[in-house]
């Protein structure tokens, strides 16, 4: 894009972590809280965070990638202006288990299955918005996920779709994902 870096640059490299199968959000955002607004954020990365770009554009931030070398992708984020926008990630509101039962049992036969548990990021979010484009309107995808996918939930919105999810443990989450009445 021909942006250039005005002003001091706040840098933080999220690669060992995600080889680790930490997902960033938590840390990006937390740097975010902390930047100054003459400050560039940018982000090291392994591949273009294409969810974290259009949620810090909604916040305010324009955004431009570089590709120094195979592999690597530096995410610059600059404040576009002083006013604050404020966009949180939309919550998703916890459902019990009886009450995830009743939604995977409303939709009985109309459901397409899918396990994103062992696929690296960003393949498990990319995998379910493409699943969903095949998927009817009166079907549901049930997902087998390790957590909740924060990147997810604002496409998901944007998309008229809702989510009730059924924690198993620590790192095996079931998502039922339907369109929204």
């Amino acid at each position: 894009m021909g942006n250039s870096i005005q002003g001091p640059l706040v840098t933080l490299d999220v690669r060992a972590g995600i080889k680790a199968g930490i997902d960033p959000f938590s840390e990006i955002m937390a740097a975010v809280s902390k930047l100054a607004t003459e400050e560039t954020l940018q982000i090291i990365n392994i591949f273009e965070p294409i969810p974290l770009i259009n949620t810090m554009k909604a916040k305010g931030y324009k955004s431009w990638t570089e590709r120094p070398e195979e592999g690597v992708v530096h995410t610059f984020f600059k404040q576009e202006s002083s006013t604050e926008v404020a966009e949180e990630l939309p919550e998703v509101t916890a459902t019990t288990e009886t009450e995830f039962e009743q939604k995977l049992v409303a939709f009985c036969d109309k459901i397409s299955k899918l396990d994103v548990r062992n696929l690296e990021m960003p393949e498990p979010m990319t995998t379910i918005l493409q699943e969903l484009e095949n998927l009817a309107d009166d079907q549901a995808l049930f997902v087998e996920h390790k957590k909740m996918p924060q990147f997810l939930l604002p496409e998901l919105k944007n998309r008229n779709y809702s989510i009730v999810y059924n924690e198993i443990d620590s790192e095996n989450l079931q998502l039922l994902i339907f369109k929204a009445d």
